[in-house]
């Protein structure tokens, strides 16, 4: 079986960086969907923390009922991350009430919320499949993929954070590492509304809109979306160049090895001779140096592969940068239970055809972009 993994698609976010809403990006997925038998959406499919959660799945639909199309006959799993987390989220509050266990890839009813049914309904193939699974998915007999948000939990220790863990101790006694993940997901105030049960249910979901609210702010603040100035531009290279360094450094000494440890803690080892994730938006293993270096944090352990991205982030990623690990149009194949394979699919594609035609001003001649 021939499975294609992509993950961070960001659909419907503000500032128009979702390149998969753009036709050339669409037009380059669908072609590498061809000859594939499975399509897996390993979390942040669409956009739900701005604040903007109907309006972000009713521009995210189109795309994905084109890709559903596209799979007609065959398979999609989508497996939901934190930026998507809202899909499910009601399910399993319910589940946790009823003291139900999460295990490292239960099986989510299609419906498990109004969201999930809507998104499910456009990706659905004709004459195929379509499967949820959370928090991760098993993708052959040692391959296992996870959207990769637990690794933040392991990097962060704040009030909320440690309030949350000792919580963790009488909460999910009777459930499991998980669920223990769920509780610490988000060290902030939204995670403590999972601990004190007699807060509004609808206050993560709040905090959360808030954040992403100012999320979007700074974005613009900053000169990330909309309109580019020629000194916006320049500026946003000259973090990118810093950014991406720095990110990768950090990943790989410390987030490679808090995903081991999450795998791990998931139970899913030593089964799992391949550990899929996404979250961090860098593709990778790229040399030989990095899968049989950091990207294997444990000589005896798993390898891990990351999808990268589908969005453009100026402030990761130069212009004419299409070689970067952060470029978008990252995506995993795999042939049955064989060593994953990193696909750039979108590394002829022009940045101006990557993104809305508001993203460089008129006046302005479009950034050069280098042969791929």
């Amino acid at each position: 079986m021939r499975t294609l993994v992509i993950s961070d698609l960001h659909l419907g976010g503000r500032g128009g960086r979702d390149v998969l809403r753009r036709p050339a990006a669409l037009a380059a997925l669908l072609e590498a969907l061809v000859d594939v038998d499975r399509l897996v959406l390993l979390g942040d499919v669409v956009e739900l923390l701005e604040g903007r959660t109907t309006s972000a799945l009713r521009d995210a639909l189109p795309t994905l009922r084109r890709i559903g199309e596209a799979m007609e006959g065959r398979e999609v799993v989508v497996v939901p991350g934190n930026h998507d987390h809202l899909l499910i989220r009601a399910w399993l509050r319910a589940r946790r009430a009823d003291e139900l266990p999460l295990g490292a890839a239960t099986r989510v009813p299609r419906d498990a919320t109004e969201q999930l049914a809507e998104l499910t309904a456009a990706l659905r193939p004709a004459g195929g499949r379509i499967r949820v699974h959370y928090p991760g998915t098993w993708l052959g007999p040692h391959v296992y993929a996870h959207h990769g948000h637990y690794l933040d939990t392991r990097l962060t220790a704040t009030p909320i954070a440690r309030l949350v863990a000792r919580a963790q101790a009488s909460e999910t006694d009777a459930l499991g590492p998980a669920d223990a993940y769920e509780l610490a997901r988000a060290p902030s105030v939204a995670a403590a509304s999972l601990v004190i049960r007699d807060l509004p249910e609808g206050f993560e979901e709040g905090v959360e809109r808030i954040g992403g609210l100012a999320r979007a702010l700074g974005k613009a603040v900053m000169g990330r979306d909309g309109a580019q100035t020629a000194a916006a531009q320049a500026r946003n290279e000259r973090i990118a160049a810093v950014g991406s360094v720095w990110l990768d450094r950090r990943l790989e000494r410390a987030g490679l090895a808090s995903l081991l440890r999450v795998a791990d803690d998931l139970g899913v080892l030593p089964r799992a001779h391949h550990v899929l994730f996404g979250h961090v938006h860098r593709l990778g293993p790229l040399t030989r140096e990095e899968a049989l270096g950091s990207w294997r944090p444990d000589e005896d352990g798993p390898w891990l592969w990351n999808s990268g991205s589908w969005v453009y982030e100026p402030m990761l990623v130069r212009p004419s940068d299409t070689d970067s690990p952060y470029w978008p149009g990252g995506a995993l194949l795999l042939q049955d239970d064989r060593t994953p394979q990193v696909l750039r699919l979108l590394r002829d594609v022009p940045l101006e055809d990557l993104l809305p035609p508001t993203e460089v001003e008129d006046d302005e001649e479009p950034p050069a972009v280098e042969a791929g």
